[in-house]
């Protein structure tokens, strides 16, 4: 039996070292993994480290770029779902603007499968009229948003911003492969 496709966002922000954690669980789960990821995440996580645990080449900006490959158009064959987390303010901004000026922002606007966000910020942008405004446009289209922890995030802030416990996003993601 063929595994279900799941393309792995992962954007910017500190809590982006939790995607090893839950792109094993996809793996453990019986799903073919595949990774996006932003510039700047690849800063913080290790593509290396992303491909040894998925088993699969990662995509980035670089090799969109200057392998002239078609990433992101290839990705969305056969896939069951596209989850982003974490999901930074820049990404879902991106989303409902429809810019394609990334790898994980141009694979989002190739995808035909369910869309899923965790997002993951300082609790005052989070709760920023241009984000909840974002946020809203994109719920509008159908895209699941898996709403933020509450607690102390990675700047000392308190509040509602944190990337959810990987076990969650894992379950509410699951929720949305048909």
């Amino acid at each position: 039996m063929k595994k279900k496709k799941v393309v792995l966002g992962i954007t910017s922000s500190i809590s982006a070292y939790k995607a090893c954690d839950l792109s094993r669980l996809f793996v453990k789960g019986g799903y073919d993994v595949h990774v996006v990821i932003t510039e700047n995440a690849s800063k913080l996580v290790s593509t290396l480290t992303l491909e040894a645990l998925t088993g699969n080449p990662v995509h980035t900006n670089e090799t969109l770029w200057e392998k002239h490959e078609m990433g992101h158009i290839n990705l969305k064959e056969g896939a069951a779902l596209f989850l982003v987390a974490p999901a930074t303010a820049n990404i879902i901004g991106k989303f409902a603007s429809g810019i394609a000026d990334d790898i994980v922002s141009t694979t989002f606007l190739a995808m035909k499968c369910p869309v899923v966000l965790a997002p993951a910020m300082n609790p005052d942008m989070f709760s920023s009229r241009p984000v909840q405004e974002n946020l809203k446009k994109l719920e509008g289209w159908g895209i699941k948003i898996i709403d933020p922890a509450e607690g102390v995030v990675a700047c000392g802030d308190t509040g509602k911003g944190k990337l959810p416990e990987i076990e969650v996003i894992y379950r509410e993601a699951l929720n949305e492969i048909k």
